[in-house]
């Protein structure tokens, strides 16, 4: 009967409510270079909601959007797939309707349909304070090709008009670079002490396979999604080794790198080493190769040196030779709060902080893979190098 209550009035509120478009945000379709898809949320329904684009700010071209629902929606929930477009292209777009209203005019660009080098950005644990609208700012100013989220977006924990909060922050960001996002523990909810588990995640971001797990390629890097919440998820497991051996058996993929939620190693407080993905994940991602694995979880920045089979290969140094071992970097500042460190790191530890935190990585079409870790403001923690 509470649910029930519950429905009704979202259901009163989303009539009643404005329809000017909020909560931009961008994401990758299946082939980067020519696919993109735009979400947005008004509080009320609309009539032909739309984007127009174009290769100009004249824009010029339109197409329609469908309706993405849920049952716990907070609002008209909209989605516009682009397809066929130009790589390496700006483009111009708005959103809006015809009985409502539109949005501001953003842009954005495509990836290129060929090798290149080019730069994306990282961080987990986001939220609603201070410091993850700033660290939003802060990966922003780096222009990256993409933004990815690894896991525990808004915290909303069931409660969904904090979505809406956390999708307007995230807008400066997401409505001019597309971002791509893994689930965390925060994303699989409850309302009312009844399982929800990633519905709301899933709707409100456009991700391939609705985020669970999926890969894209940009230039030469094969890039890997899953849901490390559901680490005993045969199905996912499956495909995970299919994804990445089938990576690594084609020549045109130089770097092969993996995002989920949580880390195999670390060293905060009531945490530290996590065994149950140490014994899933780690013979997985040695037999393969990955070059790079980025988590969140622990709200800290770790990294750890280049290691096979529960060992560093080096213990030194910052640049380290492609193929000895996989390199693990936390970055789990990404806004909402900060853990305690043990006093001792793991054996494995290059470079820990208690700080918040985000990743700038550069991926070269030729020479070393560099990956520079920044605070939220702006000084650097580390830079290392691959290859």
């Amino acid at each position: 009967m509470q649910q029930e209550l519950f429905f009704k009035a979202r259901i009163g509120l989303v009539a009643m409510g404005s329809a000017e478009p909020k909560q931009l945000r961008l994401a990758f379709g299946e082939h980067p270079p020519t696919q993109f898809n735009i979400t947005w949320q008004t509080q009320r329904p609309v009539d032909e909601p739309v984007v127009e684009y174009g290769e100009t700010p004249n824009l010029g071209k339109r197409v329609v959007a469908e309706r993405i629902r849920y049952p716990y929606e907070t609002g008209a929930i909209y989605r516009a797939y682009l397809n066929a477009l130009k790589p390496g292209q700006r483009y111009y777009y708005r959103v809006g309707s015809r009985n409502g209203s539109y949005s501001r005019a953003y842009s954005f660009r495509t990836p290129l349909d060929r090798p290149h080098d080019f730069v994306f950005t990282a961080f987990a644990d986001h939220g609603t304070t201070r410091h993850s609208v700033q660290n939003s700012r802060n990966v922003l100013a780096h222009n990256p090709t993409f933004h990815f989220i690894a896991g525990d977006l808004s915290y909303a924990n069931g409660r969904q008009p904090i979505w809406d909060t956390y999708l307007e922050q995230l807008e400066v960001l997401a409505a001019r670079i597309p971002v791509m996002v893994s689930f965390g523990n925060h994303e699989n909810e409850r309302i009312e002490g009844q399982r929800i588990g990633y519905i709301a995640a899933e709707t409100r971001f456009g991700m391939p396979n609705k985020g669970q797990y999926y890969e894209f390629t940009i230039s030469n890097a094969r890039f890997v999604a899953f849901n490390s919440n559901e680490r005993d998820d045969d199905a996912q497991y499956a495909w995970l080794e299919r994804t990445l051996q089938r990576a690594r058996a084609d020549r045109a993929i130089r770097w092969l790198i993996v995002f989920t939620h949580h880390p195999l190693y670390g060293s905060t407080r009531r945490r530290g080493n996590n065994p149950a993905m140490i014994q899933r994940f780690q013979p997985l991602f040695d037999r393969y190769r990955v070059d790079l694995v980025i988590h969140g979880h622990d709200h800290v920045y770790e990294r750890m040196y280049p290691m096979r089979e529960n060992k560093a290969v080096v213990n030194s140094g910052t640049r380290y030779p492609k193929g000895a071992g996989v390199v693990y970097v936390t970055c789990g500042g990404g806004g909402v709060s900060l853990y305690d460190l043990m006093p001792e790191p793991t054996p494995w530890t290059a470079k820990r902080e208690k700080t918040y935190c985000y990743l700038k990585v550069r991926v070269p079409v030729q020479g070393a893979l560099r990956v520079e870790a920044y605070r939220g403001d702006n000084s650097l923690i580390e830079a290392f190098e691959i290859g």
